[in-house]
């Protein structure tokens, strides 16, 4: 089974440029623990909300200066929509990460879950049970 027949989770991304403060205003909007950094809707890295309390806030550092790029993890895993979901899962088993941004022709174009990509495993192994 391929990535591109999964549900995929809304591309939430910011660019690396942008300001913590409008990254956090994101997450908060969004609802969401961890955003994609884009560079021309390129995944490049991923700030989490606990990147920020970790880096910047516990640390004591000024937020109102800091941009996307400087507390985002990267390189990061991303999938082809293309690839195989196993592929997927096994990328994310492999890093402990719950989800990984998924690409067409290189572009961000949303999130496969860890329960989505397991979710379509067992079906496929259970045959559709």
């Amino acid at each position: 089974m391929k990535v591109n027949e999964c549900k995929l989770e809304n591309p939430v991304f910011c660019k690396k440029e942008d300001g913590l403060v409008d990254v956090a205003k994101k997450l908060r909007d969004h609802k969401i623990r961890h955003i994609v950094v884009v560079d021309n809707m390129q995944p490049i890295g991923i700030v989490a909300a606990v990147d920020i309390v970790n880096q910047v806030i516990a640390e004591g550092k000024d937020y109102k200066h800091l941009k996307a790029a400087d507390v985002m993890v990267h390189p990061i895993f991303f999938i082809d929509k293309n690839e195989e979901v196993s592929a997927a899962y096994f990328g994310m088993v492999k890093r402990s990460t719950y989800s990984c941004p998924v690409v067409e022709e290189g572009k961000f174009v949303g999130m496969l879950t860890f329960t989505e990509a397991l979710s379509k495993l067992a079906k496929g192994k259970l045959g559709g049970a």
